[in-house]
């Protein structure tokens, strides 16, 4: 009855935080906004969309948009899928998926990096603080149980809570030479992914449900291809480290 009144408690806090966090984003967005003139008070709010698109296309615009993809990634790292959903907003702003992609990579390198940083040298404690007990136990187990082979694959899909998977590897102190090129190649697949295949996978043409109950089923014979590979890749290394 404690542990469950315990738990209710903190998802209470949670949701607070979130809802806090959220608001804290609306007011900086307000900020950003208001002090380039994109939106201005005259007889009411008007929004200068002109000037809005000349903004994010300048370099101005793509650092402002880095930084604040990088620390709305960090800041809400507690919510799943927080990273998929800021990438699909990427997309939605910018037109060329290039740039998107662009973006959305140097943005997810640099909150990995950060991530990374934080449970090398905060350490696990410093990671359920952020993250919450469950899913550091979960994450840890997951890394423990599948090997530092599945890492990368895990990166690659938006299932896996892959900020926590991080800052794990952060924990374990996974070796630099694993870490990022796992990142690099696997989350710059992901992103790839997420961007390229919104652009050209044509969705509007999805007008029966059998159009997308196969796009489901080739999503999941991908995602079951992928871990046997590296099922197979990982017991023969096993293999040769026992043999060793």
């Amino acid at each position: 009855m404690t542990k469950q009144l315990s738990k209710t408690k903190k998802n209470i806090l949670n949701v607070a935080i979130t809802l806090l966090v959220l608001v804290s984003i609306s007011v900086i967005f307000m900020l950003v906004f208001m002090a380039t003139n994109i939106i201005y008070f005259d007889d009411g709010i008007h929004f200068n969309l002109q000037l809005f698109q000349s903004f994010k296309d300048s370099w101005v615009g793509w650092v402002v948009f880095i930084l604040l993809q990088t620390v709305f990634t960090i800041l809400l790292c507690f919510i799943p899928g927080v990273s998929m959903a800021l990438i699909v907003v990427c997309q939605a702003l910018y037109n060329n998926p290039i740039e998107a992609f662009a973006l959305s990579f140097i943005s997810v390198m640099i909150s990995s990096t950060i991530m990374y940083a934080l449970g090398r040298f905060g350490g696990y404690k410093l990671c359920t603080k952020i993250l919450g007990d469950e899913d550091c136990e979960k994450a840890s187990d997951l890394l423990n149980t599948k090997g530092l082979v599945f890492f990368p694959v895990m990166m690659l899909f938006p299932i896996f809570p892959d900020d926590a998977l991080i800052m794990i590897a952060g924990t374990l102190k996974m070796s630099l030479k694993w870490f990022i090129p796992s990142i690099v190649i696997a989350r710059g697949i992901g992103i790839a992914t997420i961007i390229f295949g919104i652009s050209v996978i044509p969705f509007d043409k999805f007008t029966t449900a059998w159009h997308w109950i196969v796009f489901v089923i080739a999503c999941i014979v991908l995602l079951v291809l992928v871990f046997l590979i590296a099922t197979f890749v990982n017991k023969q290394i096993e293999k040769k480290r026992q043999s060793k």
